[in-house]
Parts: structure tokens; sequence; C-alpha cells
């Protein structure tokens, strides 16, 4: 049986990022939302990894999951009380295509707040008052050895210690149902179009505290 050990990213290395970067990126090869964000493009796609993993670090906590010693596996989640996108971040949007910035401002921005006001009390205040799970990726080699459960039973423990909710987006129904197994619930879900990819929903899945026994 595989060991999995999860431990807390601090202060990494470029190497130790690297990796992460990695994992995502062949995880992601196919996604669908992954395409819509990038316009196709690897570098972009790198781009936002790297860039979502160093906000995490600044602003939240970001795990990897290891096997015998390796990392196989990574979980990046923002705080409550910070936001952060990749795509409100001037030195991103400056270098997009004018598709691609017409797309971010005017068809995924306010179709993901409205995903969050039907979710939500509050809406979008409501995401910032919970741990947002940003990424959560296991690479393809390693898949279905316990990793990405591990991965976020941390993310999730931190949350209860703070009886805090934890918010997460999801593309596939799959998905939806493994997270729901993991004591997450579906609040809502949109519809994107794109022109770089066959669309995808998005599900707002959100995962209410279970407070300490003392």
């Amino acid at each position: 049986m595989v060991s999995v050990t999860v431990r807390r990213l601090a202060d990494p290395t470029d190497e130790e990022i690297e990796r992460a970067v990695q994992i995502l990126f062949n995880a992601f090869r196919d996604d669908v939302g992954m395409a819509s964000f990038s316009g196709g493009s690897t570098r972009v796609q790198r781009d936002i990894f790297r860039r979502t993993l160093r906000a995490c670090l600044a602003h939240g906590e970001v795990y990897v999951g290891l096997v015998d010693g390796k990392a196989y596996g990574v979980a990046a989640s923002i705080a409550p009380g910070a936001d952060w996108a990749f795509y409100d971040q001037d030195d991103f949007t400056k270098d997009l295509s004018s598709y691609l910035d017409e797309w971010f401002t005017y068809h995924y921005i306010p179709t993901y707040e409205e995903l969050y006001r039907l979710a939500l009390p509050g809406g979008q205040r409501g995401r910032r008052d919970a741990w947002n799970l940003k990424l959560l990726a296991v690479d393809p080699e390693c898949q279905r050895r316990g990793i990405g459960r591990a991965l976020l039973g941390s993310v999730c423990e931190q949350a209860d210690a703070g009886e805090k909710c934890v918010t997460a987006d999801v593309k596939s129904p799959n998905l939806v149902q493994w997270f729901r197994k993991s004591g997450f619930s579906h609040r809502a879900v949109k519809n994107f179009t794109s022109r770089d990819s066959a669309g995808f929903p998005l599900w707002c899945m959100v995962r209410d505290p279970v407070r300490q026994n003392n």
C-alpha cells in the first residue's frame, strides 16, 4: 500500500515551485476550463499556475502530497479575508489577446460573480469569508492512491480549526460527487462558453466547518 505524506510548503525553493507547476500542468492538460483561461497557450497555463501558487503562499496555504519523498499532488488555497484572482492582475491582463481580455471582462467575471450570488449569502463577500480552494491536482501517474483526498483533508482541517467554510469551483459531475464524499455540497452551477474550448459548467461546492471536540 502506498504511503502518502502531506507537507505544507512554507518557504519553497524555485525547484519546489516548478515541480508543483509541472504537477498542475500534467493534471490539467486536457481541462476545458484551463484551455479557455489560457487561449490554449501552454505558456499562459504555466504562468497561471505559478501566479496562483505564489499568491496562495502569500495569502493562504499550499500543501504537497508526497510519495517516497517526491511531490505528486498539490493543493493551494486563499485564506479568509484575502481575495485574489489571476485575471485581476494588471501584469497578466496586459499581455492577453483582445479576445481573451474581452472574454474575462464581459463573460467570465460577471458569470462567476453571478455563480456566487446564487451560491452564498453575500455572494463574493461570502466567498471571501471562507477558505477558497484555488487548485487541487494529482499527477496522472499517481492518481487513485489517496493523494487528493489527503490534500483536501489538510485544507479542511485548517478551515475547521478556524470554524470557516471551504469553497471549491468544480468543472465535472464526477468531481462534484468526489467532493460530496468529503462533506461538500453543491450550491449553484453556471455554464461558461468559449471560443477556445467546448465550454464548461462550473459548480460552486461548499463545505461547512466541522466543530472540533474539546
